[in-house]
């Protein structure tokens, strides 16, 4: 009798996670790189410039599946900008968290916001959609994680390139 409930309490655990497991999938979102990585002159938040710099955009609004289509409206697409040219951030570049392990910061446009994040060799610079979903900070941070592994794996700006995807 007691291997029979043994059993049976076996299997509740087992569903209990599997139905855990699942739910924490829906809430996982994906973002997709829907353009880029394409080389640029001029970061478009600064002064007139010919900053050397890699432009892109993903789409934020599906949820994770490895099949799902980028197919979110526009008004979802999160722009980042790489360049490891030196830049100096003056006085309008406030100090701001995104809660990705690297100094970020943050400018204000009457257009919309900008972030910036400072690692070691390069910086990005990301800009929110326009109707910034709630998560936009999670992918941010997300994206800049990543990004650091794509940095250190290659030799040069050449082979560079934006992740396909971003788990956020």
């Amino acid at each position: 009798m007691r291997s029979v409930q043994a059993v049976l309490l076996s299997a509740i655990v087992a569903l209990a996670a599997a139905e855990a497991s699942s739910q924490a999938q829906v809430t996982q979102r994906r973002a997709f790189l829907a353009s880029g990585a394409d080389p640029v002159k001029g970061l478009p938040f600064f002064p007139p410039n010919a900053l050397r710099a890699l432009e892109g955009s993903y789409e934020l609004g599906g949820l994770a599946s490895p099949n799902a289509p980028a197919s979110a409206p526009a008004q979802d697409r999160a722009q980042v900008w790489y360049t490891r040219e030196a830049i100096v951030l003056g006085g309008s570049w406030r100090r701001t968290d995104l809660g990705a392990g690297f100094p970020s910061y943050a400018l204000s446009r009457p257009q919309g916001p900008v972030y910036c994040v400072e690692a070691s060799g390069y910086f990005l610079f990301l800009e929110p959609p326009e109707a910034a979903p709630a998560a936009w900070s999670a992918f941010a941070a997300a994206f800049a994680r990543k990004f650091q592994a794509f940095f250190q794996g290659a030799a040069s700006d050449a082979e560079l390139s934006f992740p396909a995807f971003v788990d956020y």
